[in-house]
């Protein structure tokens, strides 16, 4: 059960995950601590923050990050799909986490649409969803222990979104999680990369990787982003892409160097736009009159008309 609650003192809200002992099972018990001995030793912006932990002899109380616009999910059913710009900002936030988990020898196992909240949302200039996203349910993940081996053999996880490594009860990695942002990619564009009446079947598909982009709905997604999802459904974990390398694709880092260059010309545009103004209103002035103009416009000017 999750609630959510204001601190009186400072007017905070937070959300309570209350887990009742004796209901949840031993079982569930250890993945709450496994989820709480993880969430205590990492820190980053697109991670969901746990503020304390609560333990009485019959319920476990986590006091947890609010995000108050719900999962992912949801978001996506009401909206259909997402644009590529849209999309791509959420799988920027994810790459992110995950690469900063992979760090620390930390592996998800069980990234999905449901497992990721959204903190906020703002609608840009060009009318598109910018989502804060936060990753959550730690339930499943495992840390590396020093000098061990990073691989893993327990088959864990949502169908749709399992790795070809982990259905083959293969030794599997981090690159699990790779293969779980792509199958995310995929669906915010449009459906689940792979569909079928049954489990069997679904497992079957995976395992081959035959990736298509058919439906009319790609005819608006660039080569470009179908190449990343190419590169992340790749059936070889091998040969699939760390989300380390996601983070520096070009797909991903031509998007921030174009959000830098809009701000930079709207910048140049204003202080083009003064200086006209200046030059038309101070024609009859006193021509020893100096303007004085803050150097950052004097060099974003420069930059702009260097083009």
């Amino acid at each position: 059960v999750v609630i959510e609650v204001t601190d009186k003192e400072t007017g905070m809200k937070w959300a309570i995950k209350k887990v009742n002992r004796e209901k949840a099972g031993s079982s569930a018990v250890k993945l709450l601590e496994r989820e709480v001995s993880i969430l205590k030793t990492v820190n980053h912006e697109h991670i969901i923050h746990l503020e304390q932990v609560f333990e009485t002899p019959k319920r476990v109380y986590l006091v947890l990050e609010l995000c108050e616009d719900g999962e992912l999910r949801e978001i996506l059913q009401r909206k259909g799909q997402f644009t590529e710009n849209e999309t791509r900002h959420i799988i920027q936030s994810l790459a992110s986490a995950i690469a900063y988990l992979h760090k620390r020898d930390i592996v998800h196992r069980d990234l999905k649409l449901e497992n990721i909240l959204v903190k906020s949302s703002d609608i840009d200039e060009e009318n598109e969803m910018k989502l804060n996203i936060k990753v959550t349910d730690f339930g499943l993940a495992v840390q590396k222990m020093g000098g061990s081996e990073s691989m893993f053999q327990s088959t864990c996880g949502t169908p749709i979104y399992m790795a070809p490594e982990v259905i083959s009860a293969h030794d599997y990695s981090q690159q699990c999680d790779v293969w779980s942002i792509g199958v995310i990619m995929y669906i915010l564009c449009g459906d689940p990369p792979f569909m079928a009446g049954s489990e069997e079947k679904l497992f079957e598909l995976i395992k081959k990787g035959d990736l298509h982009f058919k439906h009319s709905i790609w005819d608006t997604v660039s080569k470009a982003a179908k190449a990343v999802l190419e590169l992340l459904l790749r059936v070889d974990p091998a040969h699939r892409m760390t989300a380390n390398e996601l983070l520096h694709i070009q797909w991903i880092t031509v998007s921030c160097c174009f959000f830098f260059f809009k701000k930079t010309l709207n910048i140049c545009l204003i202080f083009l736009f003064i200086c006209e103004n200046c030059s038309s209103n101070c024609q009859n002035s006193d021509p020893d009159t100096e303007l004085h103009i803050p150097s950052v416009y004097m060099h974003t000017s420069f930059y702009c008309a260097s083009l």
